[in-house]
């Protein structure tokens, strides 16, 4: 009877102790709602000048050139929701090329573009970072409680702003007859595509994100076609790979270094060498 006793002791103590596991895995994401993070990668525009989106050619992807591939440059500030949705503020550059394959004119034409858009976007998360109990691998090295899967995979929709800056070459063979340019233009674009995360610990992670971006502006490449018309708006790509860090919440749910309360009840170790007296004559008065 005693070793029965102790077996059912042990077991109602294990199912204590995997729901109180449980119940932290839970609330534990609260604890680093904000993330900011900044990246690199590289854009690829579609325009009236080089390869065009449709769908013979899945909209641009069989169109895409190394030698017509620029840099990109991302920064965004995340908010976790819940465990399954988010949502993040970007700021992108990118850089675009692109040559006139179709020779219009009798003069192949390319252009430089430069591509500053503010997004907004909604995440879902097919694979949460928030991982299930995982018996002895809820704990890590330092013996704490460790909820946050390696890989994580999301989906993303949104809106936001695009402004190109555009160059034509060669402009004398722009025709006023059959083109139109614009250098400079503003519009509206819809970003959507796929995530990956590889969550390093709770503060830091990496991410991989391949965005599709549908644009209400036409001249994204300087130029668009007067005869005939422009069959398609232009589009592009991004990239990017980027670093993001988590920022301790507390529980009036915006970050720590913005609460002043939360600031003044948690001194940081550099905030408390500078209050402590450095003599005892000091410390005297």
């Amino acid at each position: 009877m005693i070793k029965i006793n102790g077996k059912i002791t042990l077991t109602v103590l294990l199912l204590l102790f995997g729901m109180f596991s449980e119940q932290l895995h839970a609330q534990r994401w609260k604890l680093r709602r904000y993330e900011v993070g900044g990246g690199i990668g590289t854009t690829q525009v579609f325009g009236d000048i080089g390869g065009t989106p449709d769908k013979n050619n899945l909209y641009g992807l069989k169109d895409i050139k190394i030698d017509e591939t620029r840099m990109a440059f991302a920064a965004y500030v995340r908010y976790k929701i819940d465990p399954i949705y988010s949502v993040k503020a970007n700021l992108d550059f990118g850089l675009g090329h692109g040559v006139d394959t179709r020779n219009r004119l009798d003069a192949k034409r390319n252009y430089k573009t430069k591509l500053l858009e503010f997004s907004v976007q909604g995440e879902y998360y097919l694979i949460s970072e928030e991982a299930r109990y995982r018996s002895a691998a809820m704990f890590n090295r330092r013996g704490m409680l460790n909820n946050y899967s390696s890989i994580s995979l999301y989906g993303f929709a949104g809106v936001g702003l695009v402004y190109s800056m555009a160059n034509v070459y060669p402009k004398e063979n722009i025709s006023p007859t059959q083109d139109s340019y614009k250098p400079n233009s503003f519009g509206g674009v819809i970003p959507f595509g796929m995530g990956l995360k590889y969550i390093v610990d709770d503060r830091l992670l990496a991410n991989a994100e391949l965005g599709y971006r549908w644009s209400t502006s036409d001249y994204l490449d300087g130029i668009t076609q007067i005869r005939g018309g422009s069959k398609h708006r232009d589009v592009y790509y991004f990239l990017t790979i980027s670093l993001g860090y988590r920022l301790e919440t507390t529980r009036r749910d915006i970050p720590a270094f913005m609460d002043r309360s939360y600031r003044q009840a948690h001194p940081t170790t550099r905030q408390q060498k500078r209050h402590q007296p450095k003599s005892k004559k000091q410390a005297l008065h």
